[in-house]
Order: C-alpha cells, then sequence, then structure tokens
C-alpha cells in the first residue's frame, strides 16, 4: 500500500482505553468515546481538536446523526446528544437503539416531541450490535440475531456464525443486506443476504513460523469506495484489508503498538482511523497511552495487488487442526464448552466474583468431561483467555456390531468407520442392541472434541428394507 500513515496528534492525551471511533458521514471530523468519560471531536484535515465534552461516567460507544449531531452510550446507563456547532449537550434523541448489562435490547423514539419506546428481552448480554437501514444486527454469544426494526417482535434470522466460537463484534453491509460477524478465536464470516448461506473464513495473520495464532477480532469495517472490500483489526495490534469477492488478503498494515479497538473510514473510503488503544480483554495487556493512526488509501493500490500472492481466505479445515481456541473466561456461559485439566467439558455452572475498576473479575466453572460425566471444577480471571475444544457431531447409520463391541459405521462418502466401541452409557447401548436385533434402520450420532471420539445419541429411522434382484 503506497498510501501514507499519519498519527493524529492528540493534545494533552486520551486518558484511558478507546472505546469507538467514528468518521462523520460528510466530513472528514472524527469522533472518539473513551473510558476516560470523554467525548472528542477531531477535524483530521487540521489534525486539530474541535471539541471535548467531558461525562460522568466511562463512554462506551458513540455514533454521528449527521455532521452536527452525534451521541455516546456511558457505563451509567445515559445516552447524551451533542451539538457539535454549539458544543449543547442534553439527553433528547430521534431515535435510537441500544443495549445494556440489562439484557434488554431498546427502540426509542423522540419524534414529534414525545418519548415512546420499544424493548426486547433476551437470553443473555448483547456482545455488539449493527443497524444498516431497517436491519438490527445483533451478536449474543455465539449467535447472530437479525431484526426488522418495523417489527421488533421476534428475530427475522437467528443463526450460530460458528461452531459455539463465542462472538466479538457485528458490522452491517453498507447498502446491502448482510453483515460480517468477528469471533474471539480470529474468524471472520459473511453473509452477503439474509437468504444466504454464510461463508466461514479465517482472517487472521500468519506468525514468522508460517502457523496460525488465534486473536479476538475486536472491529470489522466496510469500504464504501470499493464494493466487497472490508478491513479487520484484532488484539494482536494487526490490521487487514480484504476482499470478498475474489477470497484475498490484500494488504496486511504494519502491526500496532496496541490492540486495535476500532476502525472506522472515511465517508469516500480514503481514509482509514485506527485506534490502537488497550480494550481490557487480557490481563496482561500494557496500558501504554492509546494512539489513532491515519491511514490513506485509495483504489489504485487495492487494486493493483497480484491475484498470485499467497493471501487467501482459508476455511477452519485448511488452518490446522487445531483443538482448542482461547476465548475469554468472562464470556463463557452456561451450556458452553471449556478445557479444563485437558479434558473437554461443558458448563453447567458458572459464577463470578466482581472486582476492580474495570471488571477484573474471577469466574468460578463447574463443568462435566463430555466422554467420562466426571464434574471438573476452575476458578480463572474474567479477563484471562481459557481454551475452549472444537466439539463436532456427526450421523452415521449404523451397519454391524462385532462380537467384540465395536461398530461398523457407513460414512458420507460410501466407506465404513470401524474404529468405534459401543458407547458405556447403558441407556443407550441398550437402545442400539435393542434396535440393532430388531433389525432397524439406526443412525447414531458420533461427538468428536481433542482428538476422542464417542457415540453420543441414536436415531430410529424405522425397519429395514431388503431389497433383491
Amino acid at each position: 500500500m503506497k498510501g501514507d500513515c499519519l498519527e493524529l496528534e492528540v493534545e494533552k492525551g486520551i486518558g484511558d482505553a478507546i472505546s469507538r471511533t467514528r468518521f462523520a458521514p460528510y466530513s472528514n471530523n472524527l469522533l472518539v468515546s473513551s473510558w476516560d468519560s470523554c467525548l472528542r471531536l477531531y477535524d483530521v484535515d487540521a489534525s486539530q481538536l474541535r471539541l471535548q465534552a467531558p461525562s460522568e461516567a466511562p463512554l462506551l460507544d458513540c455514533c454521528f446523526q449527521n455532521d452536527v449531531v452525534a451521541f455516546s452510550a456511558s457505563s451509567d446507563g445515559f445516552i447524551q446528544r451533542y451539538d457539535l456547532h454549539s458544543g449543547l449537550v442534553d439527553t433528547v434523541a430521534t431515535q435510537l437503539v441500544t443495549s445494556g448489562f440489562d439484557k434488554k435490547l431498546l427502540l426509542l423514539d423522540m419524534h414529534m416531541g414525545k418519548a415512546s419506546s420499544c424493548s426486547k428481552s433476551l437470553d443473555a448480554e448483547v456482545d455488539s450490535m449493527s443497524v444498516s437501514g431497517f436491519n438490527l444486527t445483533v451478536a449474543i454469544g455465539a449467535l447472530v440475531h437479525v431484526y426488522d426494526l418495523r417489527n421488533f417482535d421476534k428475530p427475522v434470522q437467528s443463526k450460530e456464525a460458528f461452531n459455539g466460537a463465542h462472538l466479538r463484534c457485528v458490522s452491517s453491509i453498507p447498502d446491502a443486506e448482510g453483515f460480517a460477524v468477528g469471533s474471539v478465536d480470529g474468524r471472520v464470516a459473511l453473509q452477503i443476504s439474509y437468504s444466504s448461506s454464510s461463508n466461514d473464513i479465517e482472517c487472521h495473520p500468519k506468525s514468522k513460523d508460517g502457523r496460525h495464532y488465534l486473536a479476538s477480532v475486536n472491529d470489522i469495517a466496510f469500504s464504501p469506495l470499493v464494493s466487497g472490500v472490508f478491513v479487520t483489526g484484532d488484539n494482536e495490534g494487526y490490521v487487514t484489508i480484504w476482499d470478498a469477492g475474489s477470497k484475498k488478503r490484500l494488504v496486511e498494515l504494519p502491526r500496532y503498538p496496541n490492540s486495535v479497538a476500532s476502525l472506522s473510514y472515511n465517508h469516500v473510503g480514503q481514509l482509514l482511523a485506527v485506534a490502537s488503544s488497550y480494550t481490557y480483554q487480557e490481563a496482561n495487556e500494557i496500558e501504554k497511552p492509546p494512539r489513532i493512526f491515519i491511514h490513506k488509501v485509495d483504489s489504485i493500490d487495492i487494486g493493483s495487488i497480484s491475484a498470485n500472492e499467497e493471501h487467501h481466505f482459508e476455511s477452519k479445515a485448511d488452518a490446522g487442526a487445531s483443538k482448542t481456541f482461547p476465548q475469554q473466561a468472562g464470556t463463557i456461559r452456561k451450556n458452553g464448552y471449556i478445557n479444563i485439566k485437558n479434558r473437554p467439558c461443558k458448563v453447567v455452572e458458572v459464577s463470578t466474583s466482581k472486582t476492580g475498576k474495570h471488571g477484573h473479575a474471577k469466574c468460578h466453572f463447574v463443568a462435566i468431561d463430555i466422554f467420562t460425566g466426571k464434574k471438573l471444577e476452575d476458578i480463572v480471571p474474567s479477563s484471562h483467555n481459557c481454551d475452549v475444544p472444537h466439539v463436532n457431531r456427526t450421523d452415521y447409520q449404523l451397519i454391524d456390531i462385532s462380537e467384540d463391541g465395536f461398530v461398523s459405521l457407513l460414512t458420507e462418502t460410501g466407506g465404513t468407520k470401524d474404529d468405534l466401541r459401543l458407547p458405556t452409557d447403558e441407556n443407550l447401548l441398550s437402545q442400539i442392541k435393542e434396535g440393532f436385533s430388531e433389525g432397524k434402520d439406526l443412525v447414531v450420532s458420533v461427538m468428536s472434541s481433542m482428538g476422542e471420539e464417542q457415540i453420543c445419541g441414536l436415531k430410529d429411522i424405522g425397519p429395514k428394507i431388503n431389497v433383491y434382484f
């Protein structure tokens, strides 16, 4: 990339972690919210601070309504409206979608001078959300829900983007039906329309030895200049520009001094703002002063990347058979999975003790080994990463049972799988033996994780039919 990289001169410094950066809709003014309880407006062209508005609590998010009006959301639950010309601050909004730790989505409407709201209760806290037109995309745990703001009763789509991996961020595709979500283990899933299937891809750089590492994708931004081009920023400080159409990695920018907390393109897609800031995801993060970098990008540089360069999207299967992926302890919920004492376990109980200014707490996990049924426990700081096992289920038709307790299973390719024993669970074992002896066609579910496999379920698909020629 030939464009220049300039660091925005931050007068007096930003006193705490950056939560969000946003370019204005029609100018190169940049809005920055921070945990230091201040909203700042920078004129990027002049590299000057135009506005600094203090609040009573840390700011968790910010956005523009237009070039003159902006909003911020603070940790005390307040939404503030800013007149960027006069500097006046109030709590009047036109229409906003908010969410908090109360596990609710709230649609606020202040049209005609009368406040009205529509509330939607959820099963868990919202991790990220994004709006495009009338479509609201919400990431909760491992699930993505899409709502039509004109009909808030139920989502028009709900799906699991990855195989149980916790989601970190979601971004709506501008001027199109679709979204991208990033996970804590470094993957990005793209869905171009709500009726199509997602494209599961790996979107993190390689380490120097050529192997993949897993880093949380903290933000995703789509280019308004080049259709299908988007950028990701991760917790290791890498920013990567991708082309969804050709499924190639176009540019990987030099590593930033801290995690990438937020990304934003300007309205014409020629400038990219990168917030390099600690994010309180890791206990060992170095709390260096936050910095903001402005990259000049243009379509010629992006389009001139050689198609022969080895920078591709990769499927999870191509990324190596990793048995686990890292996930922040504070984001692991009941019925999720966790690795305890090198055993794949399902969480049956989790409790958190609150400590510290930024929620650095300890999580107490009670879990059951998914293969042995043994109860295991662990205590982990909520800001630390835990190893989470990849757990898969595959169905096979049962062909035969040998005298020594091994089963023969029919695979999708027409071959046989003969390396599994009958389950040790007495009830399931009895059902399999009885169904097989009665000549029924049986389908068994096989659960696999961390190099182990075990029959965990049974489906009776009816009596066996013999065909004679």
